[in-house]
């Protein structure tokens, strides 16, 4: 047996790494795990729009959720696919900038805000903004419209209209050639006065145009494809 003591060999302690500050790992799952990944969705994916108002009734109604489809916005944008938008499609749009139908009170959606509601605030009436409407797509570009006595007359040919109100208006709207990047749209409801839409402020833009409107998420017992 040796006597001899064996070499002492060293050895170097493992420490932790250091912890991030909790507001750093709160900003990382904040930013980068929810918020970011949400906004990539409803930029670039889908978003989900409420209705208001009855101009697409019997269609829509006040209180519907839908989802609308983004993506193939961005690829018309970017050249990769055009012409996406087709007769008869439901959008989510803003009218023209340049027409003073298109603009809306501001005061009808602030007031009705609890807290506006509660302190009394009075929104000035010349606070307007172009709201997002709901529409139905009815002329794409090259097409000629023109609305006689409450009809739709597409190329001068009556349009079937399966989906429209059965109270019908008496209006007119001058015969319109649909130029491009444009779209004529109206709203189901063809009761006199019971939609705003290119009757009244003209034609919409392409770019203006939000996206399509495929599916009905709410209410529940009216899911599906539009």
């Amino acid at each position: 047996m040796s006597d001899e003591v064996p070499e002492k060999t060293e050895v170097t302690p493992i420490t932790k790494a250091r912890a991030k500050p909790w507001w750093q790992r709160l900003l990382r799952e904040l930013l980068l795990e929810t918020l970011l990944p949400a906004w990539l969705v409803v930029t670039f994916l889908v978003i989900p729009v409420g209705v208001r108002g009855e101009s697409m009734s019997p269609t829509l109604e006040t209180g519907d959720y839908l989802i609308v489809y983004k993506l193939e916005r961005w690829f018309a944008a970017w050249g990769i696919r055009r012409n996406y938008i087709q007769r008869g499609d439901i959008i989510v749009v803003k009218p023209p900038a340049d027409n003073p139908n298109s603009l809306e009170p501001l005061s009808q959606y602030l007031e009705a805000l609890p807290l506006v509601n509660i302190l009394a605030w009075r929104i000035p009436d010349s606070w307007t903004f172009r709201p997002y409407l709901v529409k139905r797509v009815i002329g794409v570009p090259g097409d000629t419209i023109e609305v006689i006595s409450g009809e739709v007359f597409i190329n001068d040919v009556k349009s079937r209209e399966f989906y429209i109100s059965e109270a019908q208006g008496s209006d007119n709207a001058t015969k319109t050639v649909v130029k491009p990047n444009t779209y004529y749209v109206m709203g189901d409801n063809r009761r006199l006065g019971a939609s705003l839409d290119s009757r009244a402020f003209g034609l919409v833009n392409a770019e203006d145009v939000a996206g399509r409107a495929t599916w009905r998420l709410f209410p529940f017992s009216k899911f599906g494809g539009l």
